[in-house]
């Protein structure tokens, strides 16, 4: 059965905008330190799909619905669906179809109920939205860049989300500046250009 998520992110070159938002959500500070992980992307034109292999895991992410526009950037609607590998994929010739993108990440946890949304350090939540603050370097083109993402799910993760994005102070002004996209479009646009 597919995890349907609703998530909003940004995308920038700069560190300084995105750590100062993320570190001065509720709960200040860092968050959840996760180690450095390499997850491989299939490089594809298509942003309304996304494969990658993340740690044994084969992950594929479909939107469900257009893009909403909100005042600092896009809410977007996925599908998502996770296999444990079976065959090393990446060990054989098509290797040269993936993009390696390593990750930095740091993670706050937020319980949506009744309306409100409220920092929690419990990992099983099910109505939930994630915030996580992410270091990206993508060596095969020499790029390195910060994203910050929210991710809601449960029973109705668009008003989650929602909720959320109305209860977490974010700063609307610095963020609506920013390419706001989801990781299939943003390495598409990527490795077009």
């Amino acid at each position: 059965m597919p995890l349907k998520t609703s998530e909003i992110r940004w995308f920038s070159n700069s560190k300084k905008e995105l750590w100062k938002i993320f570190s001065n959500l509720e709960e200040k500070g860092a968050g959840a330190a996760e180690g450095e992980r390499s997850d491989y992307y299939l490089k594809s034109s298509t942003p309304s799909a996304g494969i990658k292999i993340r740690e044994g895991n084969h992950e594929m992410k479909v939107k469900t619905a257009e893009d909403e526009p909100v005042n600092s950037g896009l809410i977007q609607h996925w599908s998502k669906w996770s296999y444990q590998e079976e065959q090393n994929i990446l060990n054989s010739a098509l290797l040269q179809d993936w993009i390696e993108v390593r990750k930095t990440r740091f993670k706050k946890n937020y319980v949506v109920i009744a309306g409100e949304v409220k920092f929690t350090s419990a990992e099983d939540i099910k109505e939930k939205c994630e915030v996580e603050f992410t270091k990206i370097e993508i060596p095969a083109i020499d790029y390195a860049g910060f994203t910050l993402g929210l991710e809601a799910s449960g029973s109705n993760e668009k008003e989650n989300l929602k909720t959320a994005l109305q209860g977490i102070s974010l700063d609307e002004e610095i963020l609506k500046k920013l390419e706001s996209c989801s990781y299939p479009e943003f390495l598409a646009n990527l490795l077009s250009g």
